[in-house]
């Protein structure tokens, strides 16, 4: 069978990198990429069948797909440095209810015995997911 022309190489390549964008399944552009070069290949070099085209195109692919798939994916997902926690880890809170009244929230004390301390204000230590650390003078 005989191999296909370099410009339907090509066009099929950059069709699958369009159809990449579209799906974004980070998958389809290694083939459309390996087309891309096949179809150069083809252009310079004619290949004689498109058997051989098409396990050049496959090994191209999967070559770039084990070399670039992590590091351009981890590049495509960064995202800004983020954090998830707004509330300072220390400063003055209020002991309300028998939990810490801290910049909005209330915490549950966890090192001390705060039933004798209700509207007191106390140092906060630390602050980790739901429980606080308090200090009182």
């Amino acid at each position: 069978m005989e191999g296909l022309s370099s410009t339907l190489l090509l066009t099929i390549g950059i069709c699958l990198i369009f159809l990449e964008i579209v799906f974004y399944s980070f998958f389809i552009i290694w083939l459309g990429v390996a087309l891309v070069i096949v179809a150069i290949i083809q252009y310079f070099m004619p290949l004689p069948s498109i058997w051989i085209q098409l396990v050049l195109a496959s090994v191209i692919s999967i070559t770039l797909f084990a070399l670039f798939y992590k590091p351009l994916k981890s590049f495509v997902n960064k995202s800004p440095g983020l954090k998830d926690d707004f509330i300072k880890q220390y400063g003055k809170g209020m002991i309300k209810n028998q939990m810490l009244s801290y910049q909005g929230s209330y915490f549950k004390v966890v090192n001390y015995d705060i039933s004798a301390l209700d509207g007191i204000e106390v140092t906060v230590v630390k602050i980790e997911k739901n429980n606080a650390w308090i200090k009182y003078e």
